[in-house]
């Protein structure tokens, strides 16, 4: 891995960061604000169409296949076209996979990427829809898909923060707890990924997919009850910042980035390459609370310390 964004000056990439963190703002304010008054309209009438309840849910999570497909068609380029605009955000000094010249590092690239569409297929494809089905049996109306009521800013504020705080502590946990010699046998599936491209978000066992994934996500819903559009705001986000933290890039106009406690791309990527510390993902302060993030500080120092000698030698 290596310090990105190498611009001219420290002036010139200080207002370089600034710009594009303002953007990334942009992006997030307009998620946030501009969405509810375009959607509000047309929301009950589009999902009263919906036979069911479970239905809706079902319709509603297939959302992340499109997030999935539209951001690789994005990334496909950024990856193929070795652009220094985009290659100077790029985490790992590693060349990607796909370039080496070495045809056995290339195959292993490729057969991993084939089990990765394939696990992606079935999680999405059997897992997911069987998991929400087993959800509403269970909850019933606990877990209702309320489309009415439409809640005002300070409720959208309140439970998307809510779910988000709730989610990535249990996230923390289960990914903590993925690590111990009894789980990593299934969550060592993910960590066939020790330099991460998009395909590296969903490259999950099923096993780990219902403890790290699964499990969270419907321990944040479960607890606040949002109402629909609060969860279609909440698992966008959710789903951008996975892809984010996978995607082999710490892109200065991420919109799931700019905030002060905003996990690092290159934590988790740091994670993956080094299998130790940061089992954060989206949130940086259970790391920080729970001194997970140390191997990662200590890491990051070394390397600081010998980007300042080699500078300093020149």
């Amino acid at each position: 891995m290596r310090p990105h964004g190498a611009l001219a000056s420290s002036a010139g990439r200080a207002w370089h960061l600034f710009f594009w963190r303002c953007v990334a703002a942009a992006q997030s304010a307009s998620w946030f604000f501009a969405l509810p008054p375009l959607c509000k309209p047309r929301w009950v009438h589009m999902w009263s169409l919906s036979p069911s309840p479970l239905a809706s849910q079902l319709l509603l999570n297939s959302l992340a296949i499109f997030y999935f497909l539209g951001y690789g068609i994005v990334m496909l380029p950024i990856y193929r076209g070795n652009h220094p605009c985009f290659e100077q955000y790029k985490i790992s000094d590693k060349p990607w996979a796909w370039q080496s010249k070495d045809q056995a590092v290339r195959d292993r690239f490729w057969a991993l990427s084939a089990r990765s569409v394939k696990l992606f297929a079935f999680n999405f494809g059997v897992l997911v829809p069987l998991l929400t089905a087993l959800k509403y049996a269970v909850l019933g109306d606990n877990m209702s898909f309320q489309t009415s009521d439409w809640p005002s800013y300070s409720t959208l504020m309140r439970d998307n923060v809510a779910m988000s705080l709730i989610h990535e502590f249990a996230f923390y946990w289960a990914h903590r707890l993925s690590h111990h010699p009894q789980l990593y046998r299934f969550h060592k599936v993910h960590h066939e990924y020790t330099q991460n491209t998009i395909l590296a978000a969903q490259h999950e066992h099923p096993i780990d997919y219902v403890i790290t994934i699964a499990a969270p996500a419907l321990l944040a819903v479960a607890v606040v009850a949002p109402h629909s559009f609060t969860l279609f705001q909440w698992i966008g986000w959710l789903i951008m910042a996975n892809i984010d933290d996978h995607v082999g890039y710490a892109f200065p106009w991420s919109p799931v980035r700019w905030f002060p406690l905003a996990a690092a791309t290159e934590q988790h990527e740091f994670h993956h390459s080094k299998n130790m510390g940061c089992f954060a993902s989206k949130l940086s302060i259970y790391d920080t609370l729970f001194k997970s993030e140390h191997p990662y500080l200590k890491w990051r120092a070394a390397r600081d310390a010998r980007a300042e000698k080699v500078g300093g030698d020149r």
